[in-house]
């Protein structure tokens, strides 16, 4: 007996089959569309060049004050918020450095601490405090270490034109993007600790010509600097040590980031430093007196996420503090432990 089928169920047939070969076209899988493509899949590269604006082009209206502010503060940070300043209120900085004492060229240089792109990475999760931070919080970590100051109120007019100018040199960067030549080179291992009696004589020797005997640094002398004189003071080469240096809680206070940082750019513009001998000076530089950053123990909340050369306990792991500070650090990172400047063919990949 011939089956009639009502026109209801031809229409149940058809959108059942049309279900069926949406779901094997999105497999590729569909019988009258041929075997699966032969397709690589291409990942965007997420590395993108290192490409800022000219001065130049800042524009001339409102906006563009406000990144040329943020630029001369960069620049000459103690003229506009160090401890000299004539407003008490603005002294926000505890020394007279300024930002490009280590974002050389206003934030331009590459592999040393450059800032460019670094506003489109922002907010961004910080291991130090274990939460997402934004790149005021970000600021006012430098404020309060390395400037060895307090923070600065996020809406203040400093801190926008701070922002204003990282915003501006990161122009070209897509949010999201990481700039080929930011950060610091990472440096290979030693299989030994660095040694600060050594260091001591390198220094003496290779360093104290810019940053003066005692790691004190070289001030910028009042009839040379082209101020409009709220503050004249500052520094061709900063203190590295001594209580107007940076305080023991600022990311150069440890060793292998001092270090990596030697050993890329010191002396300056011609590091001629071999590994050994910028640990070294490493090593010597952060055993010397310097200003102390309350609760330092309360870095890195998550110990997993605690940097091998973290000098402060607590830690995730067997090994003394005394060995975090100055190493060796080769059998803390086989161990798996966490170092972002480690050169990827040091011994301890080996």
């Amino acid at each position: 007996m011939k089956t009639t089928l009502t026109p209801s169920k031809k229409i149940i047939i058809l959108v059942t089959v049309f279900f069926i070969s949406v779901i094997l076209i999105s497999e590729n899988s569909h019988p009258l569309i041929g075997c699966k493509k032969e397709e690589v899949a291409v990942k965007q590269d997420s590395i993108v060049p290192w490409k800022y604006p000219e001065v130049s082009s800042i524009p001339d209206n409102e906006e563009g004050k406000i990144i040329l502010l943020g630029r001369d503060i960069f620049t000459k940070t103690y003229k506009y918020i160090g401890p000299d300043v004539k407003d008490p209120a603005k002294r926000f900085a505890g020394n007279n450095m300024d930002c490009q004492n280590c974002h050389f060229s206003a934030g331009t240089a590459k592999t040393v601490f450059g800032l460019v792109g670094v506003y489109s990475k922002y907010p961004a999760m910080d291991p130090r405090q274990n939460k997402v931070i934004s790149l005021q919080q970000r600021v006012n970590s430098c404020m309060m270490r390395s400037m060895n100051g307090k923070a600065m109120p996020e809406d203040s007019p400093e801190m926008n034109a701070l922002i204003a100018y990282m915003k501006w040199l990161s122009t070209d960067i897509p949010k999201g993007k990481h700039t080929e030549g930011g950060g610091l080179p990472k440096i290979e291992l030693m299989d030994r600790a660095a040694d600060p009696e050594n260091g001591k004589l390198i220094f003496l020797d290779k360093c104290m010509t810019c940053h003066a005997d005692d790691g004190s640094g070289i001030f910028n002398k009042p009839d040379m600097v082209d101020v409009a004189a709220d503050s004249v003071y500052g520094y061709d080469a900063p203190p590295v040590m001594g209580v107007n240096s940076y305080n023991d809680g600022a990311g150069m206070y440890r060793v292998l980031v001092a270090a990596a940082f030697i050993y890329n750019k010191m002396p300056f513009n011609d590091a001629v430093l071999s590994v050994e001998e910028s640990f070294d000076v490493a090593a010597y530089i952060n055993s010397q007196p310097r200003p102390a950053f309350p609760n330092n123990g309360s870095d890195y909340p998550d110990l997993k996420l605690k940097p091998v050369d973290s000098p402060y306990p607590p830690y995730d792991d067997s090994f003394s503090e005394e060995q975090h500070k100055f190493g060796p650090y080769i059998p803390m990172v086989k161990l798996g432990e966490n170092s972002k400047f480690v050169q990827p063919d040091s011994p301890a990949k080996k």
